[in-house]
Parts: C-alpha cells; sequence; structure tokens
C-alpha cells in the first residue's frame, strides 16, 4: 500500500462485452493499489450501470442521464478520481500484458517533469500503431485517449479536455497544455493497449466522423493553446491541411466542405475558450513534434529494410 494509487477509467457505450475483457485486463494487473471508475453513457438503457453494480461491485459506476460529449465525461472521470495518476480506457480497449504498469508508475514517480505517458497501441490483429509502436522511451507530442496514463494534478493545472465538441480530437488540446506547464509527454513501450476495431455501438461512417473532428478540432486545438502570433499562422495552416487531406487525399469532397462550416461555425465557441500557452512552450511542442515525426519515419523505414 506505500505505491500510489492508479485510476483506470473506461466510458461505456452499449458494448458490455467489450467491457468486461476492459475490467478482467485492469483486474488481471500486477500492480496496485487501483480503482476502477466507469462511465455509462448509453442512450435509453441503464444495462451496463446495472449490470456493473451486480457483477463488479468493486467497480465505481456511474450514468449518465443522457449521452453527454465524450470530453466531457472524459473530465468527470478525472474529477471522480481518487488516484494520483489515471489511465483513460475506452469500452472496447484493455491492457495486453500485467507487468508494465509497475514500471510506468515507478517512471512517473521518479520524473517529475513527465506529464504523460503514451503507451504502446495496437489491435486484436497484432497491427500496431506506428506512431505508438517503437521499441525504447522517447519524447513525444501528443497520444492516444484509450492509452494513456497522467498525474491527475496536471490534468487539472493543463486546463483538461475542451468539453462541447461532441467526439474526437481532444488529445492535442491536453498535450499542448501539458506543455504549457513546461512539461513533457513521453512514449513508454512497455505498457501495451488493445483497441478493438469493432463496429458494434460505433456510427455506420465512422471515417465521416474521424474526418470531420480533425477538420474542426485539429485547428481547434490550435486556436484554444497557440499564443499570438503564432495562432496566425498555425490556424489557417492546420485548416488548409485538414481540409484537403480529406478533399483530396480520402476523395470525400462533399465530408471536407461540411467540415469546413462546421469549423467556421465552432469559431465563436473556440475562441470563447482560448487559454493560450506561452510561445517559448508552443515552439517546444512544435520541435518535439517534428522530431517525434522524423523519428517514426527513419523508423519505418528501417524496418520496411529488414528481411523478411
Amino acid at each position: 500500500m506505500d505505491e500510489p494509487l492508479v485510476t483506470i477509467t473506461f466510458v461505456a457505450w452499449m458494448r458490455r462485452e467489450m467491457l468486461q475483457k476492459g475490467i478482467e485486463s485492469a483486474l488481471a494487473l500486477a500492480y496496485r493499489p487501483i480503482e476502477i471508475l466507469v462511465v455509462d453513457n448509453s442512450p435509453s438503457s441503464d444495462e451496463i450501470y446495472r449490470w456493473l453494480g451486480k457483477e463488479y461491485p468493486m467497480v465505481k459506476a456511474i450514468k449518465t442521464f443522457h449521452p453527454l460529449p465524450l470530453p466531457m465525461v472524459r473530465n468527470m472521470l478525472v474529477a471522480s478520481a481518487r488516484g494520483k495518476y489515471v489511465i483513460f480506457h475506452d469500452d472496447d480497449s484493455r491492457f495486453a500484458e500485467r507487468a508494465g504498469l509497475c514500471s510506468a508508475v515507478k517512471y512517473l514517480d521518479q520524473n517529475e517533469h513527465v506529464a504523460c505517458l503514451a503507451f504502446r497501441q495496437g489491435n486484436e490483429k497484432g497491427e500496431w500503431n506506428p506512431l505508438f509502436d517503437g521499441p525504447a522511451i522517447c519524447q513525444t507530442y501528443n497520444y492516444i485517449a484509450c492509452a494513456v496514463m497522467f498525474r491527475r494534478a496536471d490534468y487539472f493545472r493543463a486546463g483538461g479536455y475542451f468539453e462541447q465538441f461532441r467526439l474526437y480530437g481532444e488529445e492535442m488540446i491536453l498535450s499542448l497544455g501539458f506543455f504549457g506547464l513546461g512539461k513533457e509527454i513521453h512514449y513508454f513501450p512497455y505498457v501495451h493497449v488493445i483497441h478493438e476495431q469493432i463496429t458494434q455501438g460505433r456510427d455506420t461512417d465512422p471515417e465521416k466522423q474521424y474526418s470531420l473532428a480533425d477538420i474542426v478540432m485539429t485547428p481547434g486545438a490550435m486556436l484554444l493553446k497557440a499564443p499570438v502570433p503564432d495562432v496566425f499562422l498555425w490556424y489557417p495552416l492546420s485548416l488548409l491541411w485538414a481540409t484537403s487531406k480529406v478533399f483530396l487525399l480520402k476523395r470525400r469532397p462533399l465530408v471536407a466542405l461540411h467540415g469546413l462550416l462546421d469549423a467556421v461555425l465552432w469559431l465563436p465557441a473556440l475562441l470563447k475558450g482560448r487559454r493560450a500557452i506561452s510561445t517559448r512552450e508552443f515552439r517546444r511542442w512544435i520541435r518535439t513534434r517534428h522530431e517525434s515525426q522524423r523519428n517514426t519515419q527513419a523508423r519505418l523505414r528501417g524496418d520496411s529494410q529488414k528481411p523478411d
């Protein structure tokens, strides 16, 4: 009991079988003490909430009256957590090993300048996200929302998530907030998280939802966090790049135009929520981003040249 408490959180959305895998993976961890929090954000039913009370009485569960924006639910979970450290999971993500969390907690305990650890993240097919799949600890500029651990105190100091946008795009905002504290984000390869690629409970066109969020919230993160004068460059540049990717690379011009209209409509709310970080820390984030992307590309080129 001398080790710090770690709070492991899940957001449930109509996928009880997947959520059970995640909870069981948390209970199987070698690390203790842990606290498990679940928000049942499912529409029109409290089935998961009632099931949790029956099957997992050690889990602390909350039921929303109606579905809330995912960033708002994440903020609720952090506000309710008792742990020094907090881990985010989706209801279709889980730990893939038992021992790594012990070293992750020790690493954060020994490195106060690190606010956040981005875990190794892949899917049930054994395919790993190339941005979070290297063999060694290193600095990075962002993380995957269902494969991350951070200090609860740093989350509050960084300003938490922008609560109003419904789904996707919140990671970059908090990452910039962590940099605004003068802290770093490190990729930590010793905790493996599996995020299952299933269609149950998802939008019928998930690529469209990701694309719309990318057009609105990637530039939106710049608008919320980039200082003057950098915001005048990075907001329009990010908006142009995100829109062009959807229009040209994904070949979905109607989705691109939809996203561009949404971005304009979200401008007032983003400007109202603006809490810029310092120029020094923003440019440190830009340098870290550039270095991380360059290292990832070099590693992928090296992997492609290895013999089978």
